[in-house]
């Protein structure tokens, strides 16, 4: 439980987390905290835990983590398991606490209990105390004051066990130093990448019983490719239009029910005076315009004013006239404002956008209105059978997905409800089938065929949606695995058994060169015996993120005495990795920084390794089938 804090917080504030699992307490009485619910979920020597106080954490941390789980089913399920059983440890461990704390008679005396009281806010008015409020919150709460106390004096222990490991945990100034040289530490290496290829001997011949002996050992390498053969079956949605009545009185109820949809929006004429930001000062356009108002209010002409000083080369020259437009060829800002004008005539206020200032003159309105009937009829009559074909194509996948269900090897009853005849490819290679039955050739199908209930049970697959089809399928047969006559693979045995006596050779040769190079062997001169090239890393960080993790663990655990290791990073493949040189670390944090960081991460260990100590030593028995 402790790693995870460990992950999400530092210092004081990990063990804050830890005894804020014993806030709850207060509300419900430390037995019923973790006992209330007839299911019990783990175990703590004599105290149980309940599956309903389990779950109860667990929602407030699934909400609190919500926009971090992932979108995918599977992944999130995997996460919401995860959380739930680090819920499970955080509460474990909570008890453990408690226990040792009693166990080790942790006092809190009358005194500390109170001034804990009285520097709790909740319990304040006006900055002070007030004892009245005190006890009307606790009664509001259904929460006796004495029980309460009880319960406080258990936390403020609690809090002792954390404070104490805080408080025991110093480093010191020259121990500062060294972490942060050895943290912000970077290395110069070199890395030879060795290939089984180059342990090759083309000479080597291998005698008749090695060969046959390789192709017992593994014929299943030399096995012929499975042919199965696949019944389907594929629904055309569009049959479906077969199924519509599309008769003159059902288009137009469809269309009276409908009528929203086929509306000729409103349209506005209108003419504009624009001062562009981009051509003129903005504070000076907003002078401007705004005497533009007062020439407007006193009676002058919209269309001069729109020559004389609009900024628009489009529509100044024609009186800043713009033309008919609907609220969509406007963006938001000017359409609210032009639809908001009443009448002809009308003139806006100032429009303030980030282009520059506009004012509006409204110059014609051609109201909404619903088209006829007979205006949209090929639109009422594509969108009805729309909707028809989806409504009983939901109807036609679920029946069949409950049939393909309800009678799992065969599809002798699909046939019957669809009136359409299943296909069978006969006895084909999976290549076959993609290239010779065009309906199949979709990973969705081939990812079908290769589910455990149709590959290995030969069940009926669940309905495929592709394409505007349904395919539903089942193998009916497959082909005995045979395999290829050992004179015809012959050649492919002595290359095989080349690569796997090369890649033997290479195993026991990477200590062969690693100790010739510890012994002062240049790795140029084994480089250039493989004909391969060094590839050299400078000043690397621990965190660097574009070398491969495997790689850069192994390159921090040399040292400047045992400075080469190899790592294998494939079958028949291996990295020699060669340390130059020790760069000691400097941070750009301040001396204080640096100071918590380092004294957060030896509490967050410390704390840890105690929790772990205690944990060994208690009787934790977790009901896994209860979770």
């Amino acid at each position: 439980m402790l790693q995870n804090i460990r992950d999400r917080a530092t210092g004081w504030i990990a063990y804050v987390i830890v005894i804020g699992i014993s806030i709850p307490f207060a509300l419900w009485g430390i037995d019923q905290y973790f006992t209330g619910g007839n299911v019990i979920v783990a175990e703590v020597n004599d105290t149980k835990i309940s599956a309903e106080r389990l779950n109860n954490e667990y929602q407030d941390r699934l909400r609190e983590m919500q926009s971090i789980i992932s979108k995918d089913q599977n992944e999130s399920e995997l996460q919401k398991k995860i959380i739930k059983r680090t819920v499970l440890d955080e509460l474990i461990d909570g008890l453990i606490v408690r226990e040792f704390t009693v166990d080790n008679k942790f006092q809190v005396s009358e005194k500390s209990l109170i001034n804990d009281i009285k520097n709790n806010k909740i319990f304040h008015s006006n900055n002070e105390f007030n004892s009245k409020i005190y006890k009307a919150l606790l009664e509001r709460q259904g929460i006796d004051i004495s029980n309460y106390e009880r319960i406080r004096k258990s936390e403020l222990k609690t809090l002792q066990f954390y404070n104490n490991i805080v408080q025991s945990s110093f480093i010191t100034s020259q121990q500062i130093k060294l972490l942060e040289e050895l943290k912000y530490q970077t290395r110069n290496f070199r890395i030879l990448s060795l290939s089984y290829n180059d342990f090759i001997d083309d000479k080597e011949n291998f005698t008749e019983d090695q060969k046959k002996e390789f192709f017992a050992k593994y014929k299943n390498i030399f096995a012929m490719p499975e042919k199965i053969d696949v019944e389907y079956i594929v629904f055309d949605k569009q049959k479906l239009k077969e199924l519509i009545s599309e008769d003159k009185l059902a288009l137009k109820n469809y269309y009276n029910e409908n009528k929203f949809k086929y509306v000729v929006p409103e349209k506005r004429d209108f003419s504009q005076i624009f001062l562009s930001n981009i051509k003129g000062d903005k504070n000076e356009n907003k002078v401007l315009i705004q005497e533009i108002e007062g020439f407007l209010k006193s009676g002058d002409s919209f269309s001069k004013l729109a020559k004389k000083y609009s900024t628009d080369q489009l529509s100044r020259d024609n009186g800043g006239k713009i033309g008919w437009v609907n609220k969509k060829d406007l963006n938001k800002e000017i359409s609210d404002k032009l639809f908001l004008l009443e009448s002809i005539d009308d003139i806006s206020e100032i429009i303030e956008t980030e282009q520059g200032y506009y004012i509006l003159k409204l110059d014609g309105i051609i109201d909404a209105k619903i088209k006829t009937f007979e205006e949209v009829e090929d639109n009422v009559k594509r969108d009805f059978q729309n909707v028809q074909i989806s409504r009983k194509y939901e109807v036609i996948y679920e029946d069949l997905a409950n049939i393909l269900f309800e009678f799992p090897n065969s599809l002798e009853k699909v046939e019957e409800y669809l009136s359409v005849q299943k296909t069978s490819t006969g006895l084909l290679t999976l290549p076959q089938i993609k290239s010779r039955h065009k309906d199949l050739n979709d990973p969705k199908v081939f990812k079908a065929l290769g589910s455990p209930a149709v590959s290995k049970e030969n069940l009926n697959s669940e309905p495929i949606e592709i394409k505007g089809n349904i395919i539903m399928l089942r193998i009916k047969n497959r082909s005995a695995v045979q395999y290829k006559e050992y004179d015809s693979v012959k050649k492919e045995i002595e290359g095989l058994l080349k690569t796997e006596k090369s890649i033997e050779n290479m195993k026991n040769s990477i200590k062969d060169i690693e100790n010739s190079v510890k012994k002062g062997k240049s790795l140029d001169e084994i480089a250039n015996k493989f004909s391969k090239k060094l590839t050299s890393y400078n000043e690397i960080e621990r965190s660097d993120d574009s070398i491969p993790p495997s790689i850069l663990e192994r390159v921090f655990s040399l040292t400047k005495k045992d400075n080469i290791t190899s790592i294998e990073s494939g079958t028949g493949n291996y990295e020699l990795i060669f340390l130059d040189k020790i760069n000691n670390g400097e941070s750009e944090l301040s001396q204080r920084s640096l100071e918590t960081m380092f004294n957060n991460d030896q509490v967050n260990a410390l704390l840890y390794s105690v929790i772990q100590s205690l944990r060994d030593k208690a009787n934790i028995i977790i009901y896994s089938e209860n979770l």
